[in-house]
Formats: structure tokens, sequence, C-alpha cells
């Protein structure tokens, strides 16, 4: 009476539908039927994008070698200077009086050396006292060089051709040594500075050729010149180099820039976001289907666009399933249907089993 059913003499009729707990049973039993679609990689464009700012290749203060006070200052900020060129003069002071001193002291004992010379060809000078004479004229030489060395510091110039940039001494400033005069800055060639994180460190070459793009819209070429060994301890991120010619300094030091590195092309597959699913751990991967058995495998995402996303983690060919891949699982006994207008057009509750 509770089924609405007629049983006579103990026998059930043969057309009567069975109980719900056996109806659920049987459809526990039933294989699933799942749309399959045929997915073959291609090669595609393999690009890497690094983030980062221009910086010159090399940045000089020059320093002063002498302490003394800045009498004359021949260049400013912005000036273009060539190796050589003097940059700041110092008060010479007492140090051409400390010169000519130290040459009259040579000039003596060069004259004192030369008379010994002569004395001991006549027998009336020793040996040892030519030797004291020459020691002491070898001293006198060595306090000239002294001298005329250390007049040479008070003119502080280039050591290298490029742009005076940072603070300059002023005239009147006292310097001691190691005291700034000006810094230079060499703006060829501008180098790129970016980090590459530990997962990517690997694709990066010296010498890959990349395609630089700066805050300002301009695009130039450049190639990788250092991957460096040892990641920062903070970010876990390598320090990347990217080269650039700037030998019309067009490229301004400290610009925002993004580097886009052509790496080698691989293969890979394009498909739609929702054949993507999670497996149990959290991975992101697509249901396959091999032999009516169902495999997950886990996929790495490239990049996407309004029309789909570039994978790689699948082999060349793969019969992933793009209808009821939410329902199964791992290694699960299926029914797989090539995709098409026939199991589309379906209706689904009649091909998919929501299991609860």
């Amino acid at each position: 009476m509770a089924t609405g059913e007629t049983v006579f003499s103990g026998q059930p009729n043969e057309n009567a539908s069975p109980p719900p707990a056996v109806r659920n049973q049987q459809a526990d039993e039933e294989t699933m039927r799942v749309a399959v679609k045929r997915f073959t990689a291609q090669q595609r464009e393999n690009h890497l994008i690094i983030r980062g700012r221009t910086e010159a290749d090399t940045k000089v203060s020059v320093r002063a070698e002498t302490t003394a006070i800045v009498r004359d200052r021949l260049v400013n900020k912005g000036q273009t200077v060539e190796k050589g060129d003097l940059l700041c003069r110092l008060d010479i002071g007492s140090r051409e009086a400390s010169l000519a001193k130290a040459e009259a002291s040579l000039a003596q004992t060069e004259f004192d050396l030369k008379a010994k010379q002569t004395l001991a060809k006549k027998g009336f000078a020793s040996e040892t006292q030519i030797a004291a004479l020459k020691a002491s004229r070898d001293a006198s030489l060595a306090d000239v060089k002294d001298a005329k060395l250390e007049l040479a510091r008070t003119e502080i110039r280039a050591p290298l051709a490029g742009i005076v940039q940072g603070a300059l001494a002023e005239v009147g400033d006292q310097l001691a040594v190691g005291g700034v005069c000006a810094e230079i800055m060499k703006s060829d060639p501008m180098l790129v500075i970016g980090q590459v994180s530990e997962r990517n460190v690997q694709k990066v070459k010296v010498g890959t050729e990349a395609e630089i793009t700066l805050v300002s819209g301009e695009v130039t070429k450049g190639k990788v010149r250092y991957v460096s060994s040892a990641s920062d301890v903070e970010t876990r991120t390598f320090l990347v180099e990217v080269v650039i010619d700037n030998k019309d300094g067009r490229i301004r030091d400290g610009v925002t820039a993004v580097a886009n590195l052509e790496l080698e092309p691989l293969k890979a597959h394009f498909m739609s976001p929702a054949h993507l699913t999670l497996s149990d751990a959290g991975q992101v991967g697509v249901m396959t289907v091999e032999n009516d058995i169902t495999k997950f495998t886990p996929v790495a995402i490239l990049s996407s666009d309004p029309e789909g996303v570039w994978v790689t983690g699948l082999p060349d060919t793969a019969e992933v399933v793009i209808v009821g891949q939410e329902y199964i699982k791992d290694g699960q006994s299926v029914v797989a249907v090539p995709a098409g207008s026939q199991f589309e057009g379906a209706n689904k509750n009649a091909l998919l089993k929501e299991k609860g």
C-alpha cells in the first residue's frame, strides 16, 4: 500500500518499479557516461616577463686623495665629461715649496755622490762612503716623487667619460681624504635590473634576447648579461641584468621597465577554462580518459585570454573530459562519448549521474 503496488500470493508484478533503496543501488552500479574531446599540443611562443628599472652600468664617486680646500670646481650637474677632464682644483698650500725642497735635496746628494766617485778613482774615498751617498740619493729621488704626486692630487680629474651627477663639492669646502668632488655616471650601456622567481630562474640564460618596454612608451632590444647564482634571502628571487645599447643617451637611469624575454618555444594545449578541475589535494588539472579509465593530470597555466587558457603538463594528444569531470574521480571506469551535437544536445540528466 505504501508503494501503490499490488502483490498477489507473495509474487510482485514484473512491471513494478523497485523500491528507492534498490533503485539507488542499481544506479551506483551503472557506468557513468562523460563527454570527451581530443586535444593536440601546439607549438607556442614562450615568453617570460621581468619587471624592474633601468640602471646605469657604471657610477663612480670621484674622491679626493689628499686634504685641502676646494679652490675651483670646473663642472656642473648634467655636464658631459671625457676621461682626464679636470673636475675640482684644490688649494696647493705648501706643496710647491715641499717639491722645491725635495728637488734641492736631490741635487745636493747627486753632487756629493759625483764628488765622492771622483775621489774614489784617486783612492781618497771608500766604497762604503759611495754606497751611503747612493742610498741618500735614492731617498731624495723618492721624496721628489712623493712631492710631485702630492701636488698632482690637488687636481681631481675624471677617471672615465660620462655625465656629472649627484652632489658636487662647492668652492671653499674642506675635502678630507675620500671626500667626494663629483659623481660621474656612464649611461652606455644601460641595464634593466629585475628579479626572477626560483620557479623560472632556470629558464633564463645569459645571451637570451629581450624586448624592453619603458614606462615612457619607448621600446628597445636587449640581452641578458647576468643571472644571479644566489637568491635574495627575504624574497627568494634571483637578480637578472639585461643590457641595452644606449649610445645616444636617450634612456635615463631609474625608469620603470618591463623586459619580455624570448624563451625557447614549447608545446602547450589551448582549451576552455571550464575544462579544468581540482583534485582532492587542490591541484589544478584536467580529467583524461584512456581505455575507459579516468586519470587526473595536473597542468600548469601559462597564460589566458578571453577565448581560453594555454596549459602544459599533458601528453601531445589527450582525451580530455569536457562534460562530467566534476562528477568522476581518478581511476574510475566510465563510458567515454565523443563530444558533439548528439551528446551536448541530449538531456544532461539522462547522461550524467549527480551523486547525492
